[in-house]
């Protein structure tokens, strides 16, 4: 089981979008995959399900302890389940302020018995570096950075690898950044060149851009994915470029 969180203390550069387009993407092609929704704004969770009553979602496995199999949902894709946010999952923050266990409740509720968990699990990150996020970085073995061409995006990268080495350290975790990915790119800017050189200097870039474009946000009005709204799109061969050098990454190690 390989596990990425979706991550930047930024909001606005793409996280969910991301997270949903790996998700479906991944599980389209036959891999049985788990999207976790640890934003409380639940947006991940609208594209693919009506809101839950909160003892059905991601808040239980971190107020309770309950396991994430027994909280995910089938959804319209046969080989993507869903664990989903709520409101509620605001709170999370207070509610194990102070607690031994609080780093690890993620990591320890995904775990599966041999042979029964998901290929893939992907955690969809809230614009911050709280308890919430700090579960999933505890939780994965790689993280995909969605960055912005703008001069805030390498302070940003600056701070979440920081963050990223501090778990590492403390939690002696194996956690591996699979790359940036430049979301809502346009290549005929001069500060998209700009800012690309100085990112990979400090991590290294997916080759796949994501550009700007409406279409994403018509499909999430639809409440779809690209891959269901506009399969032939241009976008959605970003993604399914971004996916084969998430498969290629993880392959390599």
């Amino acid at each position: 089981m390989a596990t990425i969180a979706i991550a930047n203390q930024k909001g606005g550069v793409g996280k969910t979008t991301t997270a949903a387009h790996l998700a479906d993407g991944l599980a389209r092609r036959g891999h049985r995959t788990l999207l976790v929704d640890l934003d409380a704004q639940g947006n991940c969770t609208s594209l693919f399900s009506d809101p839950p009553a909160r003892e059905e979602s991601v808040h239980e496995l971190f107020r309770s302890s309950t396991p994430a199999r027994d909280l995910a949902r089938k959804t319209r894709n046969e080989n993507l389940t869903l664990l989903p946010s709520v409101l509620e999952l605001a709170e999370i923050e207070t509610l194990l302020a102070g607690n031994v266990d609080g780093f690890f409740r993620l990591r320890e509720g995904l775990q599966y018995p041999d042979g029964q968990g998901p290929d893939f699990v992907i955690m969809d990150c809230p614009p911050n570096l709280g308890l919430l996020t700090l579960n999933a970085l505890v939780a994965a073995h790689y993280c995909i950075l969605p960055i912005l061409a703008s001069r805030f995006s390498l302070d940003g990268i600056r701070t979440m690898l920081d963050t990223m080495e501090t778990v590492r350290h403390r939690f002696h975790q194996d956690l591996k950044v699979l790359g940036a990915l430049m979301t809502m790119f346009n290549d005929r800017t001069a500060i998209s060149g700009a800012v690309l050189e100085p990112v990979e200097e400090m991590v290294p870039v997916f080759e796949t851009r994501i550009s700007r474009s409406v279409q994403v946000e018509e499909a999430h009005l639809m409440r779809q994915t690209l891959f269901e709204y506009a399969p032939s799109g241009k976008i959605t061969g970003q993604y399914e470029a971004l996916i084969q050098e998430v498969l290629n990454g993880i392959e390599k190690g």
